[in-house]
């Protein structure tokens, strides 16, 4: 080892290299599977039985660190039947005002959050 002393050193990083391409491509084939239609991932919308309950978990896992789980974060949508409709609940979703990103779920997903929110605050 007195000549070469990087020698281990250049050895693991070929390794963790060839590593890296190769989890890469694991990655991308699992993800070809895991995608729906569109790219979309439509899993949970399979498992509801109806929009309210998917409407509560897609609300849960993308609103609700924001809005609260009860609705009352900020801004707060307690009082969101008063003021929107279930259409405008869907295009305030894809469009995203303020600093809210547009565009968290769409389709199926949208509609079923838009149902939930309309149906807790009435």
């Amino acid at each position: 080892m007195k000549g070469k002393p990087l020698y281990p050193f250049g050895i693991t990083a070929v390794l963790g290299i060839g590593l890296i391409i190769i989890l890469s491509f694991i990655g991308l084939n699992i993800g070809d599977d895991m995608a729906g239609e569109n790219g979309e991932n439509n899993e949970a919308a399979e498992n509801f039985d109806s929009p309210y309950e998917l409407g509560e978990h897609v609300y849960i896992g993308n609103c609700a660190a924001c809005h609260g789980e009860n609705l009352d974060g900020n801004p707060a949508l307690t009082d969101a039947a008063d003021r929107f409709s279930q259409e405008d609940i869907v295009n305030i979703i894809a469009e995203g005002p303020g600093a809210m990103p547009a565009g968290l779920v769409s389709g199926e997903e949208a509609e079923a959050v838009a149902e939930y929110l309309i149906t807790e605050t009435e």
